[in-house]
């Protein structure tokens, strides 16, 4: 599997930041005009990291959480900027009545419980993150928060270039996904899941132990990119392992509006089951796909 790109990568610390109150703001529009550039002239994808340096320059440390919470509301204040100054009109092949941002911060290798991503239109559950090639329903970019994680191995991030495949391929958009049980993420079809993976993937070359990583993505299914996870396992089984994920994505109060995304793509509305997978689901879907790279989990 390739390595993501370097012209996909942002590095934070190489922009201006000041502290005010407890909170890192950036100086200037320079790093959001590229993050918006990265996006969507083209490419669909761009990855900030970079941040334990920018907290360094502060006399901060990402392995504190209290600090580590500084450098992730960094990153969202970020997103949210970008999202201000996106059109998200051409981005979406169906009118949704977008009304905000919202974040919601996972664990990405332990079971979350009492989870809803909208209480305004799903139920709460118990839920393990998608870790299958997959899209995030309803939502045209995403922003994915990573780290720092505590005794895990793997769990990188992995782009899969859907848009190029589909152009090889022949495939149509409604083609491509289907529905999970347990969530009401699409998961890419697994007959096409396996080429994505073999040649159209790049997985991400940052160490989430020691930093903290935003991947923004063009999440559309028409016309964006999917992402996935490799699997995470622990470093030392005998220790607690956690993997920190802030999600962050575009939502609506009206449930008319996600059936009128699915209804778009073939797909009826998902009623998840509230309880968290079985094994054949776990396997399918949360397992996380093949480690990537190195054995330490890191993309080579």
């Amino acid at each position: 599997m390739k390595t993501l790109p370097q012209h996909a990568l942002i590095d934070v610390s190489a922009h201006p930041t000041e502290l005010v109150d407890g909170r890192l703001q950036a100086v200037g529009d320079e790093l959001v005009s590229e993050l918006v550039r990265l996006v969507t002239e083209g490419r669909g994808v761009a990855v900030c990291h970079g941040v334990a340096r920018t907290l360094e320059h502060h006399g901060l440390d990402v392995h504190d959480e209290q600090h580590a919470a500084v450098g992730r509301d960094y990153l969202e204040s970020l997103f949210r900027a970008f999202g201000e100054r996106i059109d998200v009109a051409p981005f979406s092949p169906v009118a949704m009545d977008y009304d905000r941002i919202a974040g919601m911060d996972v664990d990405g290798y332990n079971k979350n419980t009492s989870f809803t991503p909208n209480g305004d239109h799903t139920a709460e559950r118990e839920f393990l993150t998608t870790k299958c090639v997959h899209f995030d329903s309803a939502t045209p970019f995403v922003g994915n928060i990573y780290g720092p994680n505590t005794n895990i191995r793997g769990g990188v991030p992995v782009i899969c270039d859907t848009r190029a495949y589909c152009q090889d391929a022949g495939v149509a958009p409604g083609d491509l996904v289907e529905l999970m049980p347990h969530s009401y993420n699409v998961a890419v079809r697994e007959e096409h899941a396996e080429p994505i993976l073999a040649g159209y993937a790049s997985a991400l070359d940052v160490d989430l132990s020691a930093d903290l990583a935003m991947v923004v993505l063009l999440n559309e299914v028409d016309g964006g990119l999917a992402h996935a996870g490799s699997e995470p396992r622990p470093v030392d089984p005998a220790l607690p392992s956690r993997r920190p994920i802030r999600h962050l994505e575009y939502q609506f109060a009206e449930g008319v509006e996600l059936a009128k995304w699915f209804t778009h793509y073939g797909l009826d509305v998902p009623a998840p089951i509230m309880e968290a997978p079985d094994d054949a689901s776990r396997e399918r879907y949360h397992r996380g796909i093949a480690p990537v790279g190195t054995e330490d989990g890191a993309a080579g």
